[in-house]
């Protein structure tokens, strides 16, 4: 088995990224930790150019900001496998926004694949090539690197290269190109997001849905504080707070230390971070009110309840019969949020436009609208759309 290069210095990179530079083109795969940090800490950078691979050692001292501005640049295509958290590191890092990137499993979903397919499945069904995963719970920190975790590195680029060739080929006989390019640039276009910003980090908050607008304010600067501590500190930001604690402090908004002890929150904090905690209790009770969206009327909750399930059955009976991953095509929250948006006037997201519109959206709209009526048949795909006057 030949030798598998280990880059070590920027001196050895930079041969590397002449290469890939000059092929226009590369593979990439990323091994890190991030179990006790906020930010990824980068093990490993795994690099295809044509059949040549090589690993780059961040920790013995190769800096991948060089790699970085290739992802971000638009004429080097990318292709990664599932790289969101991959792309989330290189962001935190380095600034780095992916400008021509190939994502092999997004791939898979649209040529009959399924959706969320690992690499070695894929591997497996496309080229027939079958991957030993004996390292996957790997500690990459430590060094030296095995022969076996150096063989497990390699082998996650080896063969990106021809898997996204393939793949694009059978896109190509489908004619699904337009709406892999519309999907990647979906999730890793200009509008994507890799990271989370401290305004924003309020959303993700668990239990938000109980607290009132005034209390959505104050979580708003409460999870502020928390994020940005915990990128100060490089720890998880649930290390510092747990979201069920905030949640008690946006509803209990205490005024002063003697309220703020009454919480669980102050038994792990410093006086400095309890004075900073009421200080963004105070930042929210001035804020302006943080609206959520006004409740749906219970009729229409009900309507969709019913059609909920309907639609859901009309998305997988079309993406089956299109060969297509139901998963990409909609959700079953998306596909309950579409409709309900239908039934009152408010048509939004995914399922609105594009290929989804195409393939589900309008059929989706008629089925709101009394337009369609479905039949079960014994022939594939089982189900029929039979137009319907709603006036009838």
């Amino acid at each position: 088995m030949p030798s598998i290069p280990v880059i070590e210095s920027r001196d050895d990179l930079f041969e590397l990224v002449g290469r890939i530079r000059d092929a226009g083109r590369f593979a990439l795969d990323l091994e890190f930790l991030w179990e006790r940090t906020y930010r990824p800490v980068a093990c490993l950078a795994q690099v295809a150019v044509g059949d040549d691979v090589a690993i780059v050692d961040p920790i013995a001292g190769a800096p991948l900001d060089d790699l970085a501005a290739l992802v971000a640049d638009p004429g080097i295509e990318t292709v990664m496998h599932a790289p969101s958290a991959d792309l989330t590191l290189l962001s935190m890092h380095y600034g780095t926004r992916p400008a021509n990137l190939v994502d092999v499993q997004l791939m898979a979903g649209f040529v009959g694949m399924g959706a969320g397919q690992s690499l070695g499945a894929l591997l497996e069904r496309v080229l027939h090539v079958r991957l030993a995963k004996a390292e996957s719970l790997s500690d990459w920190q430590r060094r030296p690197l095995t022969s076996g975790q150096l063989r497990y590195a390699r082998d996650d680029v080896a063969h990106l290269l021809p898997l996204a060739d393939e793949l694009a080929r059978r896109a190509a006989a489908l004619t699904r190109e337009a709406w892999i390019t519309e999907e990647h640039d979906r999730r890793y276009g200009p509008g994507a997001t890799f990271t989370t910003v401290p305004e924003e980090a309020w959303r993700k908050v668990k239990g938000i849905g109980r607290l009132n607008p005034r209390e959505r304010a104050i979580l708003r600067e409460l999870a502020i504080w928390r994020e940005t501590e915990a990128s100060s500190r490089d720890r998880p930001p649930g290390w510092l707070l747990q979201d069920r604690v905030l949640v008690d402090l946006a509803r209990r908004r205490p005024k002063d230390a003697s309220a703020m002890a009454a919480s669980r929150a102050a038994e792990r904090l410093r006086p400095d971070q309890a004075r900073a905690l009421l200080a963004a209790v105070a930042r929210g009770e001035a804020a302006p009110e943080v609206n959520g969206r006004p409740s749906p009327r219970q009729d229409l909750l009900e309507r969709v309840e019913v059609l909920g399930a309907l639609g859901q059955l009309v998305v997988s009976t079309r993406a089956n019969a299109a060969r297509l991953a139901s998963q990409l095509l909609a959700t079953r929250g998306e596909i309950e949020a579409f409709l309900l948006g239908a039934l009152a006037g408010e048509v939004d997201g995914p399922l609105a436009s594009g290929w989804r519109r195409e393939m589900a959206g309008d059929a989706l709209l008629d089925l709101a609208s009394n337009r369609v009526a479905l039949a079960p048949t014994g022939r594939a795909p089982y189900l029929v759309e039979i137009a319907h006057d709603p006036e009838s």
